[in-house]
């Protein structure tokens, strides 16, 4: 049986002021829905749902909400917002105050962060499978070795014929993102969301290695795909640096040199659709939620 909610006009401008989400601005256009990621791939994390629920001062439901552990933190919907709401905020208000409220237990936090880590693994092993040309269903097995196993460190020697050897488009594209300024501090890596493991996935690897003009090596590594374009390591960086900027250039780059084929994009947007349901999956089960809830 469906309960009745009653809109709580005192806990809703307490989320307001709390959350700085903007939220009171919503239409309800759906335009953040449509953008997220793992709604795309799971239809399962509505940002418009949080926004509504927000505003109805649905405090308690909010906090006990398993879509605040679902999401990326891309903050894609609130880029893609005509009236600049942050349903991104909402759910870091929401993430933040299930903790403090006792609601979820510092050590399901600490298995939901090495989860969130060790599928970084699954993205890069799905990203490489996708360059090869391969798509179809992962299988559960798979899935878990994927993700128990840490990628391998390249141990590639680098010759001094390959550096500085780019393209223009290479160099152009370096020129144009400031990654020169880079001193690899690693402000962006703190900053980075997916930043987990450094064989996986490193801004600052990446970075340095434009600026010695290892353009090969790049445009067929599996890491340049992992990047959620939130945009992070560009706001952190001291220098400057476009990080976001200088990573979707190289993945055009990629698929404008051959390094990966036309139907590669495809495939990675298909392979979402396998991988981001088990995850949510496996959220569900470090947090106790029945599957599908």
């Amino acid at each position: 049986m469906m309960t009745a909610i009653s809109p709580d006009p005192k806990l809703r401008k307490l989320i307001e002021n709390a959350a700085h989400a903007a939220s009171t601005l919503c239409w309800s256009c759906s335009s953040c829905d449509l953008e997220c990621p793992v709604n795309i791939a799971t239809s399962r994390l509505r940002p418009q749902k949080i926004v509504r629920m927000a505003n109805l001062g649905c405090l308690d439901e909010l906090l006990s909400l398993p879509e605040i552990w679902y999401c990326l933190t891309c903050r894609h919907c609130n880029n893609v917002c005509p009236n600049l709401v942050k349903p991104a905020a909402l759910i870091s208000y929401s993430r933040e105050n299930a903790i403090l409220g006792h609601k979820v237990s510092q050590e399901t936090i600490l298995r939901y962060k090495d989860l969130f880590s060790r599928f970084q693994r699954v993205r890069w092993h799905t990203a490489a499978r996708c360059l090869r040309g391969e798509a179809g269903v992962i299988s559960e097995r798979q899935w878990y070795d994927w993700l128990e196993t840490p990628v391998e460190k390249s141990g590639e020697k680098i010759s001094d014929r390959n550096l500085f050897s780019g393209s223009e488009a290479f160099r152009n594209a370096v020129g144009y993102s400031g990654t020169a300024s880079c001193f690899t501090c690693g402000e962006c890596g703190s900053a980075c969301p997916v930043m987990c493991e450094q064989s996986v996935f490193d801004p600052r690897v990446i970075f340095r290695m434009v600026n010695l003009g290892l353009a090969e090596e790049l445009l067929r590594s599996p890491s340049i795909w992992l990047c959620i374009g939130c945009e992070r390591c560009a706001m952190a960086c001291s220098q400057l640096v476009k990080g976001d900027v200088i990573i979707r250039r190289l993945q055009e780059m990629a698929l404008n040199e051959g390094f990966a084929d036309s139907d590669f994009p495809f495939r990675w947007y298909e392979a979402h659709k396998a991988i981001y349901p088990r995850l949510l999956e496996e959220i569900d089960k470090v947090f106790g939620f029945s599957s599908g809830s």
